[in-house]
């Protein structure tokens, strides 16, 4: 399963530029029947989003989980802040610009994939902006043909949700999964318990 891999491995690279963490969050993974919520939070801040599928398997490397067989990674880092407290949507697009710019930087000069065609468009999704983002691998990677994803800011630090498109897959089914999971986010100015919710979520 070498895609699982590149996707993991696509995601690291930012973290290098750490900068002072201004929160510290933790992750859960909540199940629930006929869906799963992703949960962070750290002591003043949260958010969720919900899986909505009756086969969501977690997998060994945090943040991976397969969605009806097929691999939805979520990445958050809290290391990396935008130095700016002003959230315009320029700003905004300025902090993704260069999130995007890094990983990709990150993926052909360390991981030495020779991705090409590589195209990004802006969406909005439940009022908020958002980065789709996407590029081919090369040929000798037999079983990914594209790497998408799906960037925003919550709380002025990056999310991403990543997905590997097989030969096997359509781009519009693979953008689609993406879109789905990010119209359900929720950010809260409190602190989750991830007891209690599971409990919410769970109800005897």
């Amino acid at each position: 399963m070498k895609y699982l891999i590149l996707s993991f491995l696509l995601l690291l690279g930012m973290s290098s530029l750490a900068q002072n963490p201004a929160e510290n969050f933790e992750s859960a993974l909540i199940p629930k029947m006929n869906r799963a919520e992703v949960a962070y939070s750290s002591d003043k801040h949260s958010f969720t989003l919900d899986i909505i599928s009756n086969n969501v398997k977690p997998q060994d490397i945090p943040g991976l989980v397969l969605v009806d067989n097929k691999v939805l990674q979520f990445v958050f880092i809290p290391d990396v802040i935008a130095q700016s407290t002003d959230t315009s949507e320029l700003l905004q697009k300025e902090f993704l610009l260069a999130y995007m710019n890094y990983e990709t930087d990150y993926v052909k000069n360390n991981a030495k994939i020779a991705y090409t065609n590589l195209a990004h468009q802006w969406l909005t999704i439940g009022g908020k902006l958002f980065l789709l983002w996407y590029y081919d691998m090369p040929p000798e990677c037999k079983t990914v043909k594209r790497q998408i994803n799906l960037s925003s800011m919550c709380f002025r630090h990056p999310l991403n949700l990543n997905t590997p498109q097989t030969p096997e897959d359509i781009f519009d089914d693979s953008e689609q999964l993406l879109v789905k999971v990010s119209q359900t986010l929720k950010l809260n100015d409190f602190k989750l318990d991830f007891d209690a919710l599971y409990k919410q979520l769970n109800p005897k």
